[in-house]
């Protein structure tokens, strides 16, 4: 089971491409990214708009892994229309951390589904910026650990152990130690 960013592929692999968009600068710019060179990776990114400051968070490009995993197209929703609750008090928090800390942030969280059915989702979320200091996007990248059982669309009724989150903030140091 993938413990780390720097273990799993998807993470590592787009964590080093943010890294490299990046350059000498904060955070690279939403142009910065091209889909054609990260194509392996789409079906596990998301894009989510930044509104007025963090106030609230849009899905504006949903991979077709976290569709399955969620059992529905949520792009174009915004984040307070698709959860409630812990669920999304958790993810507020979350994006929240990136925007203020305008650095990447890896989540690791065990969730129970309603089947009873454990799964582990693996996130990364990484600050885009058109202006270079303030943070407009959030590029994502999330992998899941199923439990056996599962089937598409559990994780939409999944329960937070809360128990198990871990959240770290991506320094600089942590950059310069990935391979590249």
């Amino acid at each position: 089971m993938v413990q780390d960013y720097r273990d799993n592929p998807v993470l590592a692999r787009a964590l080093r491409y943010w890294r490299a968009k990046r350059g000498r600068r904060e955070m690279p710019r939403r142009r910065d990214i091209d889909p054609t060179e990260i194509a392996p990776l789409l079906p596990h990114l998301q894009l989510i708009d930044v509104v007025e400051g963090g106030a609230r968070y849009r899905y504006r490009l949903v991979g077709t892994s976290l569709v399955t995993a969620f059992g529905r197209e949520y792009t174009g929703t915004y984040l307070d229309e698709l959860l409630t609750a812990e669920r999304l008090a958790n993810a507020q928090r979350v994006y929240g951390a990136v925007v203020a800390r305008r650095k990447p942030v890896f989540l690791r969280n065990r969730y129970n589904t309603t089947l009873d059915v454990e799964m582990i989702a693996n996130r990364l979320y990484m600050p885009l910026s058109a202006d270079g200091r303030t943070v407009n996007l959030i590029l994502g990248a999330l992998t899941f650990d199923w439990g056996r059982g599962a089937v598409a669309g559990m994780w939409s009724g999944a329960s937070l152990d809360p128990s198990s989150a871990s959240l770290e903030i991506i320094e600089d140091e942590d950059l310069a130690a990935l391979p590249a």
